[in-house]
């Protein structure tokens, strides 16, 4: 059965042009830690740190698209930063990275080669169909076990409430050991074409089965 996400005419009407994709990869196989995935993860964190400097980082076209959506939407960036830039900033701060798992180390990776952020939830665990929009007053736990206002805050949210958005997910749809079916999403906003957010994606669905075996299910770009 396919995945019904859509991004709300709420967002829409103030980023016309916001875009985000996913992948369903059903049957994985998640280990607690990769060794060659660990070694390809501290090679990219190497090549990163020669790239790109703090300074400059805002500037960056894809940390730029998402920055400009959270402004449109009344979000401040600077207040909660995009996870992918997050992420560059703990690399070139020189204080590593977390690693949680093979599949979300597999995720992490994607998101600071990319410069784009990567949500990954246990599929099993979401409700119904999915709308990416502004939430309503609330609140909710995130991954790090805090209890955070979703006031206007762009969402993923199913018939539960919301789960996750481009700073920092819920604990409710948290990815273990145990989960056998996993929904990458990565919010682009209007950082990359259709057609480079395709590829994007079929490289993040090749290493997510490649550490985490399964079986890509669906693959797909919403927005314009």
């Amino acid at each position: 059965m396919a995945l019904n996400l859509s991004i709300d005419e709420g967002i829409l009407a103030i980023c016309p042009d916001c875009r985000i994709g996913f992948i369903v990869i059903n049957n994985v196989g998640i280990v607690g830690s990769s060794p060659s995935l660990s070694l390809e993860f501290l090679k990219l964190q190497n090549e990163v740190a020669k790239i790109y400097n703090i300074e400059g980082l805002t500037q960056l076209p894809p940390i730029m698209a998402v920055r400009s959506m959270y402004k449109k939407l009344d979000f401040d960036p600077s207040r909660y930063r995009p996870a992918s830039e997050a992420l560059v900033r703990r690399v070139l701060q020189k204080k590593g990275v977390y690693y949680v798992n093979s599949a979300v180390d597999a995720s992490n990776y994607c998101s600071l080669k990319f410069l784009m952020p990567f949500g990954l939830y246990d599929l099993d665990k979401i409700e119904g169909d999915i709308v990416y929009r502004r939430a309503h007053e609330g609140s909710y736990t995130n991954i790090s076990g805090h209890q955070i206002s979703t006031e206007g805050k762009p969402f993923l949210a199913d018939n539960l409430g919301v789960f996750g958005n481009p700073t920092s997910d819920s604990q409710r749809t948290a990815v273990s050991l145990s989960t056998r079916n996993l929904l990458s999403v990565v919010f682009a906003g209007s950082g990359a074409s259709s057609e480079e957010l395709t590829q994007i994606l079929q490289f993040a669905g090749e290493i997510l089965t490649h550490y985490n075996k399964g079986e890509i299910q669906e693959l797909k770009v919403m927005g314009t």
